[in-house]
């Protein structure tokens, strides 16, 4: 058994025997976890962002589009939104990670494609999602962007997760990018003339916008075309 630890700018101490999935999913539940920035482990890997989120890029962001999105799956009744903090697991990829969205359609959870678990055996405590998720959606940020649009884009494909949304609001034009899976990797859901994209999972399309509040400062809003495909 490895022994020692990695210590990070004097913030973040990583046990050594932490690269193993088991014994990272033991460290995530620990009281030794740290409850600030961004760790995962990829695919044998352990994956540390500790920068703080922008405001205007980052956390008004996922403000807004769990909003928005959570009002939508209420409406459609199609499922369960979960925002960041939620632990998603697939052992088979190798992965554990907190998304900064993912949703579940009621049919996934009926069929035990996606199931929440407790760590702690026959605990009551929910804290893992098991399993592949219709959708999950990351929002880029500087210190997540190889992790964002090439290891997780590969690792989520690997874990069977239908739809991909990955988000980069950092410049003036915003990037939204609806991932759907193709034959070995994921592929761009094209955007027509307006914008809108076809999210197969929810068989709509949709939009991010951003617009300036009465502080100057960026709003988002996630819109979604009326009619069904």
């Amino acid at each position: 058994m490895a022994s020692g630890s990695i210590t990070i700018e004097d913030t973040l101490c990583v046990p050594a025997d932490v690269f193993e999935f088991e014994r990272f999913r033991a460290w995530a539940h620990s009281d030794s976890f740290p409850r600030t920035g961004k760790i995962a482990f990829i695919d044998g890997d352990i994956e540390i962002d500790m920068s703080p989120e922008e405001l205007d890029s980052h956390n008004r962001v996922k403000r807004d589009i769990s909003t928005d999105l959570n009002n939508f799956v209420r409406q459609t009744d199609a499922g369960d939104l979960l925002v960041d903090g939620a632990l998603l697991i697939n052992q088979a990829a190798g992965l554990a990670t907190e998304p900064d969205l993912l949703f579940c359609s009621w049919e996934s959870l009926r069929d035990g494609r996606v199931v929440y678990s407790s760590f702690v055996e026959e605990s009551d405590r929910l804290v893992e999602v098991h399993g592949s998720p219709d959708l999950v959606c990351e929002i880029v940020s500087k210190g997540s962007v190889g992790k964002d649009t090439v290891r997780l884009r590969k690792s989520y494909f690997q874990a069977g997760i239908p739809e991909y949304w990955l988000i980069d609001a950092r410049r003036q034009e915003i990037s939204f990018q609806v991932l759907v899976r193709g034959k070995s990797a994921y592929v761009v859901s094209k955007a027509d003339r307006k914008g809108y994209s076809l999210s197969p999972v929810f068989g709509r399309k949709v939009r991010l916008v951003r617009r300036e509040n009465r502080l100057g400062v960026s709003d988002y809003r996630l819109l979604f075309q009326p009619e069904a495909l």
